[in-house]
């Protein structure tokens, strides 16, 4: 099974350059505290989009499975991780205004989903 999570979010106005400095320093670092069965695809940029409110960045994340979200909510518990510290490190840079535009996808692999066309009437 697989799922990509993305999530939407927005950068303190002024903040863009610095957090673009921050990821190009610690992007590879924060990817290998991920825990078992996730892992960071990478941060974005969104340079088009039709979404007006879902944030001008991007991180999508790999999960292998529902349980992996709590695998993840547990290394982010644990303010003594690299993971945690990185991860808080980051969210510094963010807009947390309830204002700001942000977004949450979970995305699950076509060929793991239930897909099934309602009885046709006869």
């Amino acid at each position: 099974m697989e799922f990509i999570q993305e999530s939407g979010f927005t950068i303190k106005q002024g903040k863009e350059e610095a957090f673009q400095q921050w990821l190009v320093a610690n992007e590879q670092r924060l990817a290998a505290t991920y825990p078992e069965g996730t892992g960071l695809i990478g941060v974005y940029a969104v340079t088009w989009t039709s979404e007006k409110e879902a944030g001008a960045w991007r991180m999508l994340e790999r999960l292998d499975s529902y349980g992996a979200l709590d695998r993840l909510a547990a290394a982010g518990k644990d303010r003594s991780s690299d993971f945690a510290k990185l991860s808080m490190e980051m969210a510094a840079f963010g807009d947390w205004d309830r204002d700001a535009p942000w977004s949450q996808v979970l995305l699950k692999r076509a060929t793991d989903a239930t897909i099934w066309d309602p009885p046709q009437e006869a």
